[in-house]
């Protein structure tokens, strides 16, 4: 079907070998990125700021708009044919990066890698673990058969980067990474990608949904929270995600600066291990314990209580978060608007502790992240006095993501906190991929790193996504939610903003809840 697109793929993997260092423009756009993608490959990671990253290079077959509605992406249309099978149907005249045509057997291809391609965080197999088969009915239609009713698929398939059908299925992580298979249908292709250092794309003046706004846009990892909006305080960069809450008010005095705000997917929570032992837990003269204290709804419910979210939202975060009670953000399609408040409640959370046999509490190290998303660090070490004030002694580890993913997968924490979000903005996606039992086979719980179990939640959550009637499965999901908060799987502390500043002589940005950075939302300045 793509004749020439192997010698295309020579050609664009030389020219991007050879390719001089961009030159500075007035249509050159740098964006300073607080963390850059683990890797080129599209199907490798989940994790939030690398699909954020992939975004910028590849097309999906479905996508969100800048309010999280579902669009179209690739595929112009789509149809439910019965119960088990969806058909969409492709736009004609997208070609990718190389010039060869967009058609279905790429988009078969792409269904079937990711698979094979997952790295350490399970990668996007949560969202085509529903697929049975899929199959090019023609050049522009593909049709996909799923192994029981999946009325959230389209949702799921705005995460299905779709890339040419000459990529092997096994083909390596350092082949995409230098620019050799790194061909999307995006505004903007592949330049160079230098790990924690840089990404750089180019304009694809051609492209089907019109002319990119900028020549060049350079996305620079500046990790340093200080260092990031000094960049773009100095006109080093032009626009800065993840800004500290500390510095908004700074940010905004300045001349031809603006800080550009909106709601976030994101919620920190702290994470019990449910694992009979856990690792990292510890009576307080450093014994071991005979049992895991977190197994204890009791526990969990005084951690829950002794957590002040009022005061981590303002003092914190500056404002700039609301508490949070459930795993989701407020309004989601699944969220229960019948459950409590989560309260702040010192004298009954000691007295929850000692009723579990824990009057003196115990010790445990907190691990959280401290570089993937806003005063992640911060807040993890204002948890550790509000834990101490209770009786429980947490010791706080706060690590780069980079450490922190890798050893979570390995079971190696018993006690975490990280931010996480529902990023399809309904409550099936947290719920069957985070709070649901780990299933290799059935790849549910794929993110479910903390060996929780509820075979009633598991039910709830399965039978839901069976559901296609709407109404029937919004109830499923908020009976999910409840047995989820009820049981406090999870402790949601506060619900983020989301945070970018920029230079507004130069350009102006249309912020996303899900945070990803898009080039195709920065446009310059009138």
């Amino acid at each position: 079907m793509h004749q020439a697109r192997q010698l295309a793929f020579a050609l664009l993997a030389a020219s991007s070998l050879m390719a001089p260092a961009a030159a500075l423009t007035a249509a050159e756009l740098t964006i300073g990125v607080r963390s850059g993608p683990e890797s080129m490959d599209p199907h490798f990671s989940a994790i939030g700021v690398n699909v954020s990253a992939m975004k910028n290079l590849y097309g999906t077959l479905t996508a969100r708009d800048d309010n999280l509605q579902l669009v179209p992406g690739l595929a112009e249309s789509w149809e439910l044919v019965d119960e088990l099978t969806w058909r969409f149907h492709l736009r004609p005249g997208v070609t990718f990066h190389d010039g060869s045509a967009l058609d279905a057997e790429d988009v078969v291809h792409s269904i079937r890698r990711i698979p094979i391609a997952a790295g350490p965080d399970g990668g996007l197999v949560t969202y085509v673990r529903r697929i049975a088969d899929a199959r090019a009915i023609d050049e522009l239609t593909v049709e996909i058969t799923t192994d029981s009713p999946a009325a959230t698929l389209p949702l799921d398939l705005a995460r299905l980067f779709v890339i040419p059908s000459e990529v092997p299925l096994d083909a390596p992580v350092a082949s995409f990474n230098d620019g050799t298979y790194a061909i999307g249908t995006s505004p903007y292709r592949f330049v160079s990608w230098r790990a924690r250092e840089s990404m750089v794309l180019e304009a694809v003046p051609d492209h089907w949904s019109g002319p990119p706004a900028w020549d060049t846009v350079r996305f620079t990892e500046i990790s340093n929270d200080s260092a990031r909006v000094a960049a773009l305080l100095s006109g080093r960069v032009d626009l800065i995600d993840y800004v500290p809450p500390a510095d908004v008010a700074r940010i905004d005095r300045e001349a031809a600066k603006s800080v550009f705000t909106g709601p976030s997917v994101y919620i920190f929570m702290l994470f019990p291990d449910y694992r009979e032992p856990t690792p990292r837990v510890r009576a307080n003269d450093g014994s071991p314990l005979a049992e895991n204290p977190m197994r204890d709804l009791r526990v969990r419910q005084a951690m829950s209580l002794s957590i002040n979210r009022e005061a981590i939202a303002e003092r914190v975060m500056e404002g700039l978060a609301v508490p949070a009670s459930q795993i989701i953000t407020e309004g989601f399609y699944g969220w229960n608007p019948n459950l409590p408040t989560l309260e702040h409640d010192l004298d009954a959370a000691r007295a929850l502790l000692a009723e579990a046999g824990y009057p003196d509490g115990f010790q445990v190290d907190l691990h959280c992240t401290s570089d993937r998303l806003p005063m992640d660090g911060a807040i993890c070490a204002a948890l550790g006095p509000m834990l101490a004030r209770l009786g429980i002694n947490a010791s706080v580890n706060a690590t780069p993501r980079a450490v922190y993913f890798p050893a979570q997968a390995g079971g190696e924490y018993s006690l975490m906190m990280n931010g996480w979000g529902s990023l399809t903005g309904e409550a099936s996606y947290i719920l069957s991929s985070m709070v649901h039992t780990k299933d290799p086979e059935s790849q549910f719980g794929v993110f479910n790193h903390f060996s929780y179990s509820n075979p009633e939640i598991d039910a709830l959550v399965q039978q839901a996504l069976g559901v296609l009637d709407a109404d029937e499965r919004r109830e499923l999901l908020e009976e999910a939610m409840a047995l989820t908060m009820n049981d406090l799987m999870a402790i949601p502390i506060v619900n983020l903003s989301a945070i970018w500043a920029g230079n507004s002589d130069k350009l102006t940005f249309t912020p996303r809840p899900d945070e990803d950075t898009l080039a195709v939302n920065v446009l310059p300045a009138r």
